[in-house]
């Protein structure tokens, strides 16, 4: 049966975020909710084994001391992994904000601040699911599937580029041919990885309005984004 995640309302997060006091690790919250239906809601103990689950992972690349952007991108592949395969949820209830804030906030305060510091409200309070610290992890996984060697082929930015807009990074299939497209033209052009992805994507994103990427089958759908990036190369070549 799909998990329901502990809910916490935003006032609540906001309240711990501006607090001078250390936000501690917590199994549960006194103010947290739950949906009332759509699956089984999450115990402590299923909550317990994810949080080992990420910091075993977070530890390899030297958590709880700071780290470079580099071990925290890779910590980021693995993770995705992780959270994908510990959490069985509805894209409903994925898509609630409340549950990624309880994970930030109260599950994982911990390696939320290690992973990004504490300034930025986006990376604890699910205002924007692409931003989080954990939710963007979890869909990343869903989109790409786990294990996935695209999705490690990928740089942040490729990703905000690719996910954040919304046209594009609301249809799983077009994202990993765009991906796929953009990943295997780089390895070999002088133009670089940055360029080319805000191009393509600035370009599919035009010619979204006239076509329907839904209706197009894999192959199509591949030749499709295969023309997007060449035309973005030779743009960017001239």
């Amino acid at each position: 049966m799909t998990l329901l995640l502990p809910r916490l309302p935003d006032p609540v997060a906001i309240e711990m975020l501006t607090s001078p006091l250390p936000i501690s690790p917590a199994l549960s919250h006194r103010k947290q909710l739950f949906a009332p239906v759509g699956g089984r809601r999450a115990t402590e103990q299923d909550m317990e084994a994810l949080r080992e689950g990420v910091l075993s992972i977070a530890r390899d690349f030297g958590f709880p001391d700071q780290a470079d952007v580099s071990s925290r991108i890779s910590f980021d592949r693995q993770a995705a992994d992780a959270l994908k395969e510990g959490l069985n949820l509805t894209w409903v209830e994925a898509g609630s904000r409340g549950g990624w804030t309880w994970l930030a906030c109260v599950l994982l305060p911990d390696a939320t601040l290690w992973r990004f510091g504490r300034q930025n409200r986006e990376r604890w309070i699910a205002s924007d699911l692409t931003r989080h610290t954990w939710s963007r992890l979890w869909w990343q996984a869903v989109v790409f599937g786990t294990g996935s060697e695209l999705l490690r082929e990928l740089s942040e930015s490729d990703l905000n580029q690719l996910l954040e807009r919304r046209t594009i990074g609301g249809d799983p299939r077009l994202v990993r041919a765009l991906a796929a497209s953009v990943v295997e033209h780089s390895s070999f052009e002088t133009v670089a990885r940055r360029s080319l992805i805000r191009d393509a994507t600035a370009r599919l994103r035009r010619r979204l309005a006239f076509i329907d990427a839904r209706s197009l089958d894999v192959g199509d759908l591949n030749s499709f984004c295969e023309e997007i990036v060449a035309d973005s190369l030779r743009a960017l070549r001239a």
